[in-house]
């Protein structure tokens, strides 16, 4: 079974689209957490209705992302844009 490829380019603008509380728009996303700073990470998330919402500036430079899961109306989520391997149940590609 083959999957479906995004381009790197092609999810940033699927996620700008998706933006919490001015659009509509969700998108389901996979992607591997990671905190640097904790020294955890590693575990594969899943969410099936995100939306971007804001983050600090200084995270936002880190390529990093908010996100809000739509579902369950879990708080803000911090998700690094390399880390995000599934948009839509497309495989990014770099």
């Amino acid at each position: 079974m083959s999957m479906d490829k995004i381009s790197y380019a092609e999810m940033l603008t699927l996620l700008n689209r998706a933006r919490h509380q001015e659009s509509d728009e969700c998108v389901s996303i996979t992607f591997l957490t990671c905190d640097r700073k904790r020294r955890q990470g590693g575990d594969w998330r899943t969410i099936e209705r995100a939306q971007i919402c804001g983050l600090p500036y200084s995270v936002r430079e880190n390529e990093m992302r908010g996100v809000v899961d739509l579902n369950s109306g879990v708080k803000t989520t911090a998700v690094h844009l390399q880390l995000i391997f599934e948009i839509n149940g497309k495989r990014v590609f770099k």
